[in-house]
């Protein structure tokens, strides 16, 4: 029994420091990029070594865990901790690997309006420093790959008149999770952006609400400021603002 206990706690030891190294060097490859200790690439490089190790330490840990007779509080938290990051990275590996799989075109800039798309004002010059330019790119851009990947991404018809349908778009994007850059109500145009968490890159948005003669039309366009494709964010964030705008 003691050497059952003394190698089910050695491999518990390791099993458990691996999945906890592996986890926080996931944590780690993006908010590093945040702080500006490497570049976005090489924290992408980081994720697949990170997850390797926290789904392995998970599986030594839980082994160990299991082995051992004898399990003191401490035993059973470092087990539980294992199991927890390897189920955690396995999961999240799993989530990613499936989202791959979906096959998203590489595309950054998705709009409702691919012919006529709303156009960034006050999001211009946060634009700057970005690899990606503002304008929508007509010729050779994704609106083919738009419409043929994301289909019923289109313009959202309301019967409400012009004023209530400004109000209750703006609204709406103040209830997101973005932060609004600017409002033209004149020109029917609502902007913001989204710092999204862990590596800290950053998606505009243009919202335009113009009239019909039912009523009023809301366009949204989203464009990343960095990447060749978003694997489907930037039209997830379109779908969930129109979710939001129509409750």
């Amino acid at each position: 029994m003691a050497a059952t206990n003394k190698k089910g706690s050695g491999l518990l030891k390791w099993g458990t420091s691996l999945a906890v190294l592996g986890g926080l060097a996931v944590i780690l490859s993006g908010y590093g990029y945040q702080w500006g200790w490497w570049h976005f690439s090489t924290g992408f490089s980081i994720i697949p070594w990170g997850t390797g190790s926290a789904i392995l330490g998970g599986i030594i840990g839980t082994v160990g865990f299991f082995r051992m007779k004898e399990r003191g509080q401490n035993y059973t938290i470092a087990g539980f901790t294992a199991m927890i990051i390897g189920l955690a990275a396995l999961s999240n590996f799993g989530y990613w690997y499936l989202e791959v799989q979906k096959g998203y075109p590489p595309i950054h800039d998705i709009t409702t309006d691919t012919v006529n798309p709303p156009e960034f004002d006050a999001i211009v010059p946060l634009r700057q420093d970005a690899p990606n330019p503002p304008q929508y790119i007509h010729v050779d851009g994704p609106a083919e790959a738009q419409r043929e990947f994301y289909e019923g991404l289109e313009t959202l018809n309301v019967s409400m008149d012009y004023d209530v349908a400004y109000n209750r778009a703006l609204e709406t994007a103040r209830e997101m999770p973005w932060q609004v850059v600017g409002e033209n109500k004149q020109e029917g145009r609502i902007e913001a952006y989204h710092k999204l968490p862990w590596f800290g890159f950053i998606d505009d948005v243009v919202i335009r609400v113009d009239t019909t003669a039912t009523g009023s039309k809301i366009d949204v366009r989203s464009k990343s400021r960095i990447g060749r494709g978003d694997l489907g964010v930037n039209a997830k964030r379109i779908k969930s603002y129109f979710e939001a705008y129509q409750k």
